[in-house]
Order: structure tokens, then sequence, then C-alpha cells
């Protein structure tokens, strides 16, 4: 059978031989490789011919696949290569990156990241929504060198952390790769090694075959992690004494593949704390909950598999799992991953509503979670199960139903989603406890196009009163809604690369009482330019009554007219990346429920003034105003500071202050009187990081905070900590001795 153009040949290393890696090409097995050099632009110009020339190799033995990158340079005083932290090499930096589809359907690819520096990220990426997934993490090796022409890279993925079926390389259905290259000049450009049309339903639909590939007779590996963690702590609640505890806790992560398809991942007693910290949010001014990011490696095995057409798994509702164990199955036509997870809770349980989201104490509990998806060329199918049970006897809630994607064409894309949900666990008093039994559902559909210089999408949802997803991330329930938008773009339009104009509008209902909840209908501009620019702005309200929300059942409806914008951008090597945000103009005051002038603006600026210094002060500032006088403020900042000593070795500091006053307000005129609120805090952590791989990690810091409630030394509570976390992967462990 004849190779599919643009075809990559694997070349197996002769027996004996040993590549080192230090980034260099120098190696006779990479000369006599073959050589893919037929690199197009995906931008800024789709197509046309790199200004810069790339080259890639690939070479296996039993062990790993290692590919051999040149990335070649007519200006390598150019180069952008600052050290950044694992998973921290993004477009303004010189990078390649390699998508690995073992499976060979091009649903998804887990992706390796190098930038010239040295420093790593992976990840996954998948076609359904077209979305890079940065949490996971694989083994793998990655070096550089630079050299008179450019700069080379070779990158070591070893087959344990590739996720392939029985079947090999080069049969009816074979691995995909896609090599690409980002290039950070004026123009940001992107090169990749198979041409990505504009039109193409995902940034994987064209990867390329990679045959030649010979998987290793033993396919079976056991991963053994054991960590250590000591944390000395003093807290001192508002008006309680000091509290000192010191503890030591061991912790265990196992991950064995006793078949190509099957991964088991086991962990007990795991440590989540302090490595990561989430990013504050300005949260006062709000209806529906917000969602963090999942930084916890227990959920990283498969990602993609996790998620569907809406947020009916949120792996950060188990709050602190006391042990979790999982199976995953990969195979050609049909994957799933099943966990069971022992949580100790301590969140909270979100309840939706149709005006907005409750809370409850999150108990204790033990679930179930299971997902499974099915490939049949242009359809996908789906279905997810899940159920939580409450210790004490406080109840369950259960949550089931199918979903599916289909490429219809090559433009037009249709996910849909079922669920069905059965509760028994109710909210008493802001707790929750056995009650009533109560059922709902979730139905979904969304249809997509996108075509070369025309995109648009439509989508419809009905969610029950009686709908809750205790394990998933549902903020409103009781409403049906219709979504819509539609663009048009252009290619070169005076300064810009695309220019685009569209309108988007949304309509929801209270499916109970039959009133509007909201309604906005927006038209808006989104363009790119030179030197890393993107930038969008809306217009809300521009016709009176298309921006409209009711901030609770009977209440007015609250007539909104404001400004929506957001820009990123370079302003040089010395900031690689500036982003603002602003809306601005006459907002909803849910509290109040009135309409008042205001806004929110944010600013986030990552700056390289000493080539291992990287500062990232970022401000986030809420505002309304009535009366000519500043009724709420909201405060969310942080400060990050990270000195890096090499790809592996990093010193970082994080200063956050949040702070929300409102002013009290008397009741008049039917409207709600408000008591006065206020809020303050500060949190402070300093942690030196040494990576040596993804399963060998150590981590040393310390961290303060203290947070103050209302007015008064008594309503203040303050904690410190200091820590050390070893973790250690036992076969990396044995190779070293």
């Amino acid at each position: 059978m004849a190779a599919e153009a643009g075809t990559l040949q694997a070349q197996r290393l002769q027996p004996g031989e040993r590549l080192r890696l230090d980034g260099s090409l120098s190696h006779p097995a990479w000369q006599r490789a073959p050589v893919h050099r037929q690199f197009v632009e995906k931008s800024p110009n789709t197509g046309a011919a790199p200004p810069q020339t790339t080259r890639v190799r690939v070479l296996f033995d039993e062990q790993a696949l290692y590919l051999g990158i040149e990335a070649l340079d007519p200006q390598p005083g150019l180069i952008r290569a600052p050290l950044v932290k694992h998973d921290g090499v993004n477009r303004t930096q010189d990078f390649v990156v390699v998508y690995l589809d073992a499976i060979g359907n091009r649903q998804s690819a887990q992706f390796f990241r190098v930038n010239a520096a040295g420093s790593t990220a992976d990840g996954m990426h998948t076609a359904a929504d077209d979305s890079e997934d940065f949490s996971p993490d694989f083994d793998f090796d990655a070096a550089t060198a630079r050299q008179a022409d450019g700069w080379t890279a070779v990158l070591r993925i070893p087959f344990a952390s590739l996720r392939f079926a029985s079947q090999p390389a080069g049969t009816a259905q074979p691995w995909r790769i896609l090599v690409a290259r980002r290039v950070p000049r004026q123009q940001f450009y992107l090169h990749t090694s198979a041409l990505i049309p504009r039109d193409a339903p995902n940034f994987i639909a064209t990867m390329q075959p990679l045959i030649g590939v010979q998987l290793p007779e033993r396919h079976q590996f056991l991963t053994l992690r054991p960590s250590l963690t000591w944390r000395a702590q003093r807290q001192q609640p508002a008006g309680v004494a000091v509290q000192d505890t010191h503890a030591a806790e061991a912790s265990l992560d196992l991950k064995w593949r006793p078949l190509h398809e099957l991964v088991v991942d086991a962990a007990l007693n795991p440590d989540f704390s302090q490595v990561a910290l989430d990013v504050p949010q300005l949260v006062g001014n709000t209806q529906f909950a917000l969602s963090f990011p999942e930084t916890r490696p227990f959920f990283f095995e498969s990602s993609d598999l996790l998620r569907s057409p809406t947020e009916a798994l949120y792996t950060r509702s188990f709050t602190q799992p006391r042990w979790g164990l999982r199976g995953t199955w990969r195979g050609s036509a049909l994957a799933g991953s099943a966990f069971a997870i022992d949580d100790r809770g301590g969140g909270f349980v979100l309840l939706p509503g149709a005006f907005g989201t409750d809370v409850a104490e999150q108990p204790a509990s033990r679930g179930l979670v299971a997902r499974l998806r099915g490939d049949a060329g242009a359809l996908q199918w789906g279905a997810l199960a899940a159920q939580r049970n409450y210790e004490g006897g406080l109840g369950h809630n259960q949550v089931a139903g199918p979903d599916l994607g289909w490429q219809i064409d090559g433009a037009w894309r249709l996910r849909a989603q079922w669920l069905q949900s059965l509760t028994t666990a109710q909210p008493q008093a802001g707790r929750l406890a056995l009650g009533e039994r109560t059922q709902g559902h979730l139905a979904h559909a969304r249809l997509v196009y996108q075509g070369d210089r025309r995109e648009a999408d439509v989508s419809a949802e009905d969610v029950a009163a009686g709908f809750r997803d205790d394990t998933g991330f549902v903020a409103q329930s009781g409403v049906r809604r219709v979504k819509g938008r539609a663009a048009l773009g252009w290619a070169g339009v005076g300064p810009f690369n695309e220019f685009w104009v569209d309108v988007t509008g949304e309509r929801v209902h209270s499916r109970d009482s039959g009133e509007l909840v909201s309604q906005d209908l927006s038209p808006g501009l989104w363009v790119t330019g030179a030197h890393n620019l993107e930038a969008w702005a809306y217009l809300h309200g521009l016709w009176q009554g298309t921006a409209a929300l009711r901030p609770a059942a009977g209440a007015p409806l609250l007539h909104q007219r404001y400004l929506k914008a957001y820009a990123v951008f370079t302003p040089g090597a010395w900031a690689p990346l500036l982003s603002a945000e602003l809306q601005w103009g006459r907002l909803a005051d849910v509290s109040a429920q009135q309409v008042r002038p205001g806004g929110r603006a944010s600013l986030s600026i990552n700056t390289r003034l000493l080539p291992p210094l990287e500062l990232e002060p970022s401000l986030g500032y809420a505002w309304l105003r009535h009366d000519g006088a500043q009724v709420y403020a909201e405060s969310a900042h942080q400060l990050l500071a990270r000195w890096h000593f090499s790809p592996r070795q990093t010193l970082r500091a994080i200063v956050q202050y949040t702070a929300l006053s409102r002013q009290a307000e008397a009741g008049r005129n039917g409207l709600p009187a408000l008591a006065p609120q206020h809020s303050q805090g500060t949190t402070g952590s300093i942690t030196w990081a040494w990576r040596q791989s993804a399963g060998t990690v150590l981590y040393v810091g310390a961290a303060r905070n203290r947070q103050s409630v209302g007015q008064g030394v008594a309503a203040v509570s303050r904690g410190n900590e200091a820590f050390i976390k070893l973790q250690v992967d036992a076969d990396e462990l044995r190779r070293g001795w």
C-alpha cells in the first residue's frame, strides 16, 4: 500500500547504539534517519512557505521514540529562549512541539513541548472541542543545543508514556504525528509539518501517519511513587487560642499497565496541598459559582476521556481524597475510565437554581464514576455514570446519561448530551441531610459550523429544577437556554492579520414561572496582529432591552448597557505577555437589584527584567456606584515571582490580596435592604522546587495567611505553615543506585 502524502518514517537504532540526550544531532544515527522538511505556515498566513527552515527526524529503540528537530534561523540573535516553569512554555517563546496519537483516530493527541532553553511542557489536545489541557504530566525528556544557524532539540518519549492499542503501527490505522514550531518575532509565526486548513474542524485533524515504529515485546510496566510530606502549622481562628500541629504523612501513587490498552492508577492518602495555589477571582457581584482548573495528578490519566459536551464531571468536587482507585482502557474503537474515591469532604456542594447558585457544606463521601466513549469514524458516542454516597446516612446523588458527537462533514459538527439525576441528600440549614427523593434531567445540544472565513454555532439546553450533579459543575437549573453566534472574517485588513465581526445572543427562561431570567444580544469584533496581538470587544445592550438580567424570582428585569473588551500582546522580550480586560458601563447590582454605573477591570503582565527572574503582577478590581458614592468595591491581586536556576529548579514566591467592601443600604420601594460587608485577606508563600522528572520532585516552602471579616481584631484569623514534600519514582531510584 502506498504511503500517505506527508508520511513520517521512523528508523530503529542499531544494536548497541545509545543516544546521548544533549540536544545535538551529531550522532551518526541522526544522519541515517529520513528527514521531513515540508513545513508550512499555520499563522499568520496559512499555507505560506515559512521564512525559517525546520527539519525533523524520528528514531526508536526498545524503550522510546526519539525526535530530533532542527530549528534553523537566519537571525539566531532574535531567538527567545527564557527559562520557565514546567508547563510554562507558550507562544511568546521559540519552541517546538510534537503531537502524537498512538491510537490513530485523530480524536485526541498527547503533546510534548520544549523551548530553546530546554524548558518543557506537555498535555492532551482534544479534537471534540479543539482544546489543549496542560494538566497531564507524562514521563519524557528533552534537551536543546544552540547552533550558529539556529537551535536543535531532541525529545525522548518512552513507549510507557504513550497510550496505544495492541494493533501495531503501520497497519490499517497507523500512528499519527504532527510537529509544530513557534517563532515569535514581530509577527508570531507557527509552522506545522502538515497543512492545517483554516476550515479544518480542529488543530489535529490533519495529523500525518508515522510508520516504521515497532512496539516493544514487553509492554507491561509498574510505576511506584511514594512521597513523604512533613508539615508544621500554627493556626489562630478568630477569637480562638493558637493551635500548633506537626505532622508527617506518607502517601503512594501507583500506575500499572498490564496491557497495551489498560492503565490502572491508585492513590493512597494523596497530598494535594501547597504545590499549586488557585489564582484569586472576583466573586462579590455574581449570581453563579465559578470553577477552578484541576491540578491533581490522579485525574490526569487520559483526561480527555473525562470531558463531555457539558461539565458533567468536575473533579475538583472531590476535595480531600483519602484514597482513589482508577482503571482506564484505551482501544482503537472503544475507550473508558472508571474510578472510586473516598473523600474527606470539606468543600461545598453546589445547589443550582434558576436565579443563582447556593451552597451547602460538603460532608465526607464515597464516589463512583464511569465514563465510556466509542469511536466510529465521524461518529463518537459516550456515556457517563456517577454516584456519590454521603457518610452518616446523609443520602446520595446519582447522575447518568449518554452523549454524542458527530462530524457531519468537514464544516458541520454536532454534540449532544442527556443526563438524569436522582438525589436524596437534600440541603437543610446550609448542610446536607437525608430527605425526599428529587430527580431531574439535563438536555444539551450544540451545532457548530466552521468554514474558511465564516463561523456559526447554535445551542439549546433544558435543565429541570430537580437536576443536581454533585460530581459535576452545574451552576444553574430550572431553566431553558438558547445561545447562538455568527461570525464573518477577513485576512490582511490594514494592520491586522485577521479581522472578524460577529454577533452573539443568549436567552434564558425559568421553566417553572416562564419568567425571563436573562437575555443578551451583542455585536462585536475580534482581531489579531503583529506582536502577538489578540483583541476583542463587544457592546452589550446597544439596543434597549438586549442585555437584561433578573436577579431573583419576581424581581424587576434589570436592563444593562456596557462595553466588554479584552487585549493581549507582547510589548517586547522584556515583557513577553501583557493582558487586560475591561467591563464598563451600567451594570446589574444583583444584591441591590438595581442597575448602577460601575465596572470590572483586570491587568496582568509577565516580565523578564533579568534572564532568570520572572515577575508577574496581576490586578483585578470591580466597583459599583450609587448617587455619586461607591457602594461596592472588590479587589483580587497577585504578585508572582520566580527565579529559574535551571529548567528543573525554581524558587517561587506568591503574594495574594483580596478585599471586599459593600455599604449598608436601607430597603425601599420594594427593594431589599443590604447589610454592610467587609472582608480582607492576604496569603503569601515561598517554595523551592526541584523537578527531576514527572515522578521525582522535591518541594520546600512556607506559607502565611491572614483573613478578616467585618471590623475589629476578634474577626481576624491567622495561619502559618512550613512544609517539605519529597516524591520519588521507585524505578528512577533503582536505576540511580
